[in-house]
């Protein structure tokens, strides 16, 4: 005899796959609501799921919940009712589990759709069944949606993302022009311009441009667009390319240029660090004397905060918030005041020479290097027509290797002259001098030229730590002292011996 249940849980999902027996939550609800009535059966709780893959139940909260407190005595639930055995799981190892679990506990299963009731030994087989058959059903779904994603490539379409400088509008790509003009922007200015990531993302930012979730601009993000050849029409599946039907941004000579120069300067970058908060690391907490860094704050009030703090919470030490807009107006107050005090035409003539010379020896001894490849190259050209002349290959060997050079030749040729160009710009220092003169005897244009980044590391060139003074609010909380890298005795001995 069938023992008649009092109390139970339900649990009710939808799939994230669009499956013709996907019934709605409404649906899945209704019916064992009525199945509850008709079986005098005391419904507790409905457990419902926000749609989620049915493959697992490692990835379902609502899930997790219910099967744990079906097990708490306190709670005397005689059951689980689902509308359908899939809403379980689709992972037969994982019904299986759960099955054990409950009959282990007395516990039992009710599956409307199915005609399941685990209280029947007769159901134990068709769960089991189920089960398989669900998890069967989960990977030909997965295999169809392959399928899919594999056929909207063949035909050229985009398979779904977002991606910036286009709006995903029926399914098809529609260039995005405010977004377009910014690609271009970045592929012009690597191309062209000879910018490095770091300087077309710092520049970015600076413009107020972000990206296409609303972020600041990155070295990966800039480098993602440079490689990215849905630009250049393409679509993508699987590590394979196909011409697309979406229009292209960028040009094939465009494209084909930045291609090559990201091939020769393929060097890592040069990491972006964050220079909205350019005191960072500088102001030292007057509780622990630990680094002071970014807080977390709205545009409107913007702090520097203890790191310790920020990092370990209220343990490890106090926020002490300092002001951002006070601290940086008021440090660089005193920097201006201490440097406009010293002679600093001579040695910044010296740091600029000495910086240009050490970014000119990199690219001069790249540019040996190059010499050196197109005479590798020259010498293999003249070994192949020796090959050909001692009829050891033939015409058509010699023709395509000799291709093969001139190719390679061409490339190296063209960074040539980009590097050449470089060293140009690098040696006309004397038109500087005029330009380093005036910045050194006012401290304010050059910090004012530069971009949050550069501000950031000249401070940290220029000053060792600034201390705090202890206050309650924030407000008591000011400047103590600016410990600068050199004191003023030093320096003055320093231009001396370099005049």
């Amino acid at each position: 005899m069938i023992t008649k249940y009092t109390r139970a849980y339900a649990y009710v999902r939808i799939s994230t796959n669009k499956q013709l027996d996907n019934t709605s939550i409404e649906q899945q609800i209704e019916a064992i609501e009525k199945y509850c009535k008709e079986n005098n059966i005391i419904l507790v709780k409905t457990y419902v799921e926000e749609p989620a893959s049915g493959e697992s139940f490692s990835n379902r909260p609502e899930f997790k919940e219910m099967f744990y407190n079906v097990f708490q005595e306190e709670n005397n639930i005689d059951s689980i009712i689902v509308f359908k055995q899939d809403r379980i799981s689709r992972n037969s190892l994982d019904s299986q589990y759960i099955f054990s679990r409950l009959k282990k506990a007395n516990k039992n299963l009710i599956s409307i759709a199915d005609n399941i009731d685990t209280n029947d030994p007769n159901s134990k087989l068709i769960y089991q069944i189920l089960g398989i058959i669900a998890e069967v059903e989960k990977d030909l779904i997965s295999f169809r949606t392959s399928l899919g994603m594999e056929k909207t490539f063949e035909n050229g379409d985009f398979n779904g993302g977002r991606v910036f400088g286009y709006n995903l509008i029926n399914k098809k790509l529609v260039i995005d022009e405010d977004e377009a003009r910014v690609v271009k922007y970045i592929f012009d200015c690597y191309s062209n311009k000879m910018w490095g990531y770091r300087k077309i993302a710092s520049n970015l930012n600076m413009q107020g441009i972000k990206t296409k979730k609303d972020n600041h601009w990155s070295i990966t993000a800039v480098r993602t667009i440079l490689n990215n050849k849905i630009y250049n029409g393409y679509v993508k599946w699987k590590g394979k390319y196909k011409k697309g039907n979406h229009y292209p941004i960028i040009s094939e000579e465009l494209w084909e240029r930045t291609q090559k120069l990201l091939s020769l300067r393929s060097y890592t970058q040069e990491k972006i660090h964050n220079g909205s908060f350019p005191l960072s690391g500088l102001l030292k907490c007057p509780t622990c004397g630990g680094a002071m860094v970014q807080g977390n704050a709205n545009k409107k009030y913007k702090y520097y905060v203890c790191g310790r703090f920020k990092n370990s919470g209220s343990k490890a030490c106090k926020s002490n918030l300092v002001k951002k807009e006070y601290a940086e107006q008021e440090v660089l107050s005193q920097v201006m005041n201490y440097l406009n005090d010293l002679n600093l035409s001579v040695p910044l003539q010296t740091v600029v020479m000495d910086n240009l010379k050490s970014e000119l020896e990199p690219i001069e001894e790249e540019l040996k290097l190059l010499e050196k490849n197109l005479n590798e190259l020259k010498k293999e050209k003249k070994d192949l027509l020796q090959l050909y002349t001692k009829r050891i290959i033939d015409i058509d060997t010699l023709s395509d290797e000799m291709k093969r050079i001139q190719n390679q030749e061409s490339e190296q040729k063209e960074f040539k002259i980009l590097l050449k160009k470089q060293i140009e710009i690098k040696n006309s220092s004397d038109d500087l001098l005029p330009v380093i003169n005036h910045i050194a005897n006012d401290f304010n244009s050059l910090y004012n030229l530069l971009d949050d980044y550069d501000k950031k590391e000249l401070l940290h060139f220029l000053i060792k730590e600034i201390q705090v003074n202890t206050g309650e609010k924030p407000k008591d909380r000011t400047i103590k002292k600016v410990v600068y890298e050199f004191d003023e005795d030093i320096f003055e001995e320093i231009s001396r011996e370099l005049v």
